[in-house]
């Protein structure tokens, strides 16, 4: 009669149906034959519909690891890898010595900002017809060209191409003019900006008329003193004098006086500025994304400004010999195998009198940008190249840069609390799945003695019930455990900021149409941590080397210190580390330190009796707050955290009474 019955039952009537004979079973019951072997036959039902779970679980496992192993693979086969050399350390020290400090780049990012807002109210000054006694030279101007008198300003030189070092203090700018600049626009200009800074900023910046240099000079009178030269330019400069033969020099004297204005500006310096501009669009274009490039010549401008025979060589040949010293090889360097290959390139002779030189390649025409270098120059230059090689092979890279010698820092081992942030991920073989049928982990009470054979057979069965799921591995890391949850997750890298020697990435992902972001040194570990924040909204286990892995998370994450530490606000059996506030205190006592006598409440208790889930709540300032966790103690953790996360986000640590 049973076997008739059951095609026609669902699996949830079967499933409580079992249920029902189980509980007969625990207050001492005993089963009919009939009945007992339908229970049996139920058993059979439920362990071949719990393997088939666990497979499809182990294969959707293994997919996903394949998935994230083959992901890898091909994101590290498309990175080029920059191998790092043993001159790496000192290179990048001297690096950071020689960078200047935040109040310099702000001191220069201030004044460059106000010189260019001040010019470009002066430029709508200047093509606005006024009434008074000025009026006829508005209108002579403007009847001229119907083009704005001045064109635009651009940054250029160090400002233009991030080339900075401590104590840098001239800075240089373009003013594009539509006509042919003159000693009368240049005064005309520098009056106007003068009034212009005045206005803006009182007392700050003093304005330098130089018409021998065709340029404007404007000092700041602050702590920090900078000096900001504006160069007056136009293209016809060049572009009326190009394509002139030497028999057409009469007619250009002639030309000149009836065309060009008396008072017009060095055109050689006019043509320098010009030469600026192009130097600077050629280095944004071909410098900028090359490798250890920019480090390179900040390092070699610090080497030409110590040393006075490397001095010739700043400047614009500078550049192009770290350009065409890293751009040639074949793979990408690190810092300091970069500066060794420009310093072997010098040594080989390349500056000489029979060498191939530098070709300038912003002119049109063969132009050795080494061509203002001496015979005895170059030579000098070469030998001290060789004598620095000399040293770096001895394993004296820091007399070359002129510090200290550092000695090898003791090596970390890899892992999640590594500098560089790569988390390695072990092979799928190396997981351990958890076991089908754990006997070994049965509870073993002081009331199990007084249970009969078939009371504990049925308490066998009842263990079945609760078996962990893959997030309870704490083996797997966060991407694996969100990877699991939701499938097919498309991880994306939004900003990269930092210095180059350490980078912090961003990393974001889109979950139900919430966008989720964090951060971290390695676009893997940034990846980890944004999966840790996803895990930590949804109340899913994220565990242990997903908190290790989130140091470099300072938006969402929490911070976890040492996994020796005794203050542990987390159960033993979570296997997930004390939950600590980013200033390392336990998120409870802190809360208390600032609000006395708070109240924490349990607002509901879900799950089976093997997979309990709590939420706690707690009132502060007006303001309800909660936190879920596997006990009442984590969940109070997490409410309190949640709370100082909210009310204190900029705090420093200190005791508010």
């Amino acid at each position: 009669m049973a076997a008739a019955a059951a095609p026609m039952w669902t699996e949830h009537q079967a499933y409580e149906e079992l249920l029902y004979w189980d509980s007969l079973i625990q207050q001492g019951h005993r089963l009919l034959p009939h009945d007992f072997d339908r229970y049996e036959e139920l058993r059979y039902w439920y362990d071949c519909l719990c393997y088939e779970e666990e497979l499809r679980q182990y294969h959707d496992y293994i997919a996903a690891i394949e998935e994230i192993e083959d992901k890898r693979h091909h994101e590290d086969a498309a990175a080029p890898q920059v191998h790092t050399g043993p001159y790496d350390r000192h290179v990048m020290a001297k690096h950071s010595e020689v960078y200047p400090s935040p109040e310099e780049l702000e001191a220069v990012q201030t004044i460059v900002t106000d010189v260019e807002c001040a010019l470009k109210t002066v430029s709508d000054q200047m093509d606005t017809p006024k009434d008074d006694k000025g009026s006829e030279e508005a209108g002579s101007a403007s009847s001229d060209s119907q083009d704005r008198v001045l064109r635009g300003v651009m940054r250029v030189g160090l400002v233009a191409k991030g080339l900075l070092l401590k104590g840098d203090k001239d800075l240089e700018l373009v003013l594009l003019c539509a006509n042919k600049p003159t000693i009368t626009l240049l005064q005309q200009v520098a009056e106007k900006l003068s009034a212009q800074l005045e206005e803006s900023s009182a007392g700050t910046y003093t304005v330098t008329q130089c018409p021998g240099d065709a340029a404007i000079v404007v000092t700041s009178s602050k702590e920090l003193v900078l000096t900001l030269t504006i160069h007056l330019t136009s293209p016809l400069v060049r572009t009326n004098q190009e394509s002139k033969t030497e028999e057409e020099e009469d007619e250009e004297e002639e030309t000149r006086t009836v065309n060009d204005p008396p008072d017009v500006l060095d055109r050689q310096k006019c043509l320098s500025a010009l030469a600026s501009l192009r130097h600077a669009k050629w280095f944004q274009a071909k410098v900028n994304d090359l490798s250890s490039a920019v480090v390179v010549i900040r390092i070699m401008r610090d080497l030409c400004n110590r040393i006075p025979t490397w001095t010739p060589l700043s400047g614009w040949p500078l550049e192009l010999l770290v350009e065409k010293a890293i751009g040639t090889s074949e793979r990408p360097m690190g810092a300091g195998e970069s500066l060794r290959r420009v310093l072997e390139c010098v040594a080989s002779g390349m500056l000489l009198e029979d060498g191939p030189g530098i070709k300038d390649p912003c002119e049109k025409e063969a132009v050795d940008a080494t061509g203002t270098l001496t015979l005895q120059q170059r030579e000098d230059i070469t030998q001290s190249a060789q004598f620095a090689l000399r040293l770096c092979a001895f394993g004296q890279m820091h007399k070359v840069l002129g510090m200290d010698f550092k000695p090898v820092k003791p090596r970390k081992s890899l892992g999640a609390s590594s500098k560089d942030g790569t988390a390695q991920i072990p092979p799928a073989g190396h997981f351990n799945l958890p076991a089908k049928r754990p006997y070994t982990e049965m509870e073993e009470g002081d009331d199990e003695p007084q249970l009969n054979s078939k009371q504990r057979k049925s308490l066998k069965f009842q263990k079945r019930f609760q078996r962990k799921s893959f997030t309870d591995d704490f083996s797997m890391n966060a991407v694996m455990r969100l990877n699991q949850y939701r499938p097919g997750l498309e991880y994306r890298l939004t900003s990269q900021t930092g210095p180059v020697h350490e980078p912090v990435f961003t990393m974001a992902v889109d979950l139900n149409g919430k966008t989720y972001e964090a951060t971290g040194p390695s676009k893997r570990a940034a990846k980890l941590n944004v999966a840790t924040k996803v895990l930590q909204d949804l109340g899913l286990p994220t565990g242990s080397e997903s908190k290790t892995e989130s140091g470099g998370d300072t938006e969402g994450s929490l911070e976890s210190v040492k996994a020796s530490s005794t203050a542990s606000t987390t159960s033993e059996d979570s296997g997930q580390g004390p939950i600590l506030t980013k200033h390392g205190k336990n998120p409870v006592m802190e809360l208390n330190e600032k609000r006395r006598s708070l109240k924490y409440e349990l607002s509901a208790e879900t799950g089976g009796s093997h997979e309990k889930c709590f939420v706690m709540e707690v009132e502060v300032d007006g303001q309800k707050f909660k936190g879920r966790g596997s006990n009442k103690k984590e969940a109070k953790a997490f409410a309190a955290l949640a709370a100082l996360e909210k009310l204190f986000p900029d705090d420093n640590g200190s005791v508010n009474c």
